[in-house]
């Protein structure tokens, strides 16, 4: 039942709405207004049912799916459809579960279940294999972000007990009973109130029910997608060093409602200095001259990766930004491979990388070696799904061998051909794009022969396409980041952990054996202090006279 404390208030607010509407009437009624004024409340209730019929509602769950953060792995990915597949109940749900805490608490759990189980394949009990401060980190994330957004957005929310929520199923009832009770009276006063009675039954009834059927979904469908988020970063891994580490790496806005978004701000700790794009291709598919072509002059970094005898790093600062780039020109490689250290090379720039320039021959029809590099790099990424894969771009270079070889009059508008040209040029892309689907979309051509003054789409297109992957590319950056001061500070943290308890047990043992009895036999003389000093008290430690 409602509070008395409640009633009390709600009665005060309603009491001079109540008063106002009367004297209304009243001095419509004495006016000779009040027929006039009659079409009114059915009017507005006709106007209100055109409109939601008109106006069909926007489905919760689009606007509650499980978003994919830019942080997010392929795996990560895979596990939001688990999630999803949660929120799809919807529509099957009674009004009666969704207002059930032991629902809340059966769908919690056979959600988090199944995503260990995607997680932890091979695993006898996969929710065994979590940690505890991982499981108590989501469990309090959960719980910050479903309170703020309750006392954010439900109004009267600090109001309302768990007894007053599950009564809401109950409450188009009490209201019918107390619309009941007014058409009654309204009735009697004036016969004509049948008429708007009739309206209202019509028209604002099924809206009433609408509504409560929307805020039930509603909040359904918001616990499961922050319930959902958290245990995906649960299992991922990224809640092993708690909430407050997990919040200061990946402070978000929107993405994990309502506190986060797709894209993340990471702690300063996190954030590289320069992000790291790896230049990979067959020999003489133009790294190199794409290089110059970039950068013009080179200025070694010597800190992104060890030195090597083979792959070159260059530093290179955007123009009219403030972003830097490290580029690192790998050995070329072909079908007949490559020696083994340049292959030891290849690999560590790959997956050093913040960002993947795959470089071609536009000229060149051999791929299968590309393809088997690119495949390499995929599987090393499935045997580490805790990390997330870099942007791929391809830049399809020597289009100025393409046919017409003679003809050269940049700039091509190649995406809607009308010349030989670019019409080889765009089958060229497309063919690319079509081989390496799986991988990306993103295919740029180029001419970067300096020497001869052939420069095309370096500038316009090249650098753009850069931009665009760069903060998915920083994302990949700071979470491989994330990982790995994690697992340098986990035995930091065993070492302090392990002094605090010895610590905390010295303490517990003073206080308990050394203070408590001293603090106890004080106590003891000073009430005894006391009583002798009452003449009136009738204590136990009085002296007799």
């Amino acid at each position: 039942m409602l509070s008395r404390r409640t009633l009390t208030l709600a009665v005060l607010i309603v009491l001079p709405l109540l008063a106002y509407l009367a004297l209304g009437a009243y001095a419509l009624w004495k006016t000779g207004l009040f027929g006039e004024t009659f079409w009114i409340l059915p009017g507005f209730w006709i106007v209100t049912w055109i409109v939601a019929v008109l106006w069909k509602p926007a489905q919760p769950l689009r606007e509650n799916i499980p978003v994919r953060p830019r942080h997010f792995t392929p795996r990560d990915d895979a596990a939001t459809d688990i999630v999803r597949k949660y929120q799809e109940q919807i529509d099957q749900l009674t009004p009666e579960q969704l207002i059930d805490p032991r629902f809340y608490l059966q769908q919690s759990q056979l959600l988090a279940k199944e995503l260990s189980v995607h997680y932890h394949p091979h695993a006898s009990d996969p929710i065994s294999s979590l940690t505890v401060p991982e499981v108590l980190a989501a469990v309090r994330l959960v719980m910050e972000d479903m309170e703020r957004w309750m006392l954010d957005s439900v109004p009267g929310s600090q109001l309302i007990t768990i007894r007053q929520w599950k009564w809401l199923q109950h409450a188009p009832k009490w209201m019918k009973r107390a619309q009941n009770a007014a058409w009654a009276i309204g009735v009697l006063i004036n016969p004509a109130n049948v008429l708007k009675y009739m309206t209202s039954e019509v028209t604002v009834g099924p809206i009433s029910q609408e509504l409560q059927a929307e805020l039930l979904a509603a909040v359904y469908l918001r616990f499961m997608r922050q319930l959902g988020f958290y245990l995906i970063e649960m299992n991922s891994g990224r809640l092993r060093g708690g909430a407050d580490r997990y919040r200061d790496a990946f402070q978000q806005a929107d993405f994990a409602p309502p506190t986060l978004s797709p894209q993340a701000h990471s702690h300063s700790d996190l954030v590289p200095e320069s992000l790291t794009v790896a230049l990979v291709g067959q020999v003489k598919a133009g790294k190199s001259s794409l290089v110059n072509a970039l950068i013009g002059s080179r200025m070694a970094r010597p800190d992104v990766l060890p030195a090597t005898a083979h792959v070159e790093r260059f530093q290179f600062k955007i123009p009219e930004t403030d972003v830097q780039l490290t580029f690192l020109d790998t050995p070329g490689y072909a079908d007949a491979g490559v020696t083994r250290l340049q292959l030891a090379e290849i690999q560590q720039a790959l997956r050093a990388a913040d960002v993947l320039l795959l470089v071609m021959a536009a000229n060149s029809p051999a791929r299968s070696a590309d393809r088997q590099m690119m495949d390499q790099l995929q599987q090393w990424y499935a045997t580490h799904p805790d990390l997330k894969p870099a942007p791929i771009i391809i830049c399809l270079t020597q289009i100025d061998l393409l046919s017409p070889v003679m003809e050269w009059d940049p700039p091509y508008r190649w995406q809607v051909p009308t010349t030989r040209k670019e019409e080889s040029i765009f089958h060229a892309v497309e063919h690319v794009q079509e081989l390496f689907s799986d991988l990306t979309r993103n295919v740029v051509p180029v001419c970067s022969d300096v020497e001869r003054g052939r420069e095309s789409n370096v500038v316009e297109e090249l650098l753009p396409a850069l931009l665009q992957v760069l903060t998915e590319g920083q994302m990949a950056a700071i979470l491989r980041s994330y990982h790995q001061q994690m697992n340098r500070e986990r035995l930091q943290r065993f070492v302090s952990q392990l002094k605090n308890s010895g610590k905390n047990l010295l303490q517990m043992w003073i206080e308990e054996r050394l203070l408590a009895p001293r603090s106890r036999e004080h106590e003891t003389k000073q009430a005894k202090q006391e009583l002798s000093e009452d003449p009136d008290s009738p204590g136990l430690f009085k002296q007799p006279e």
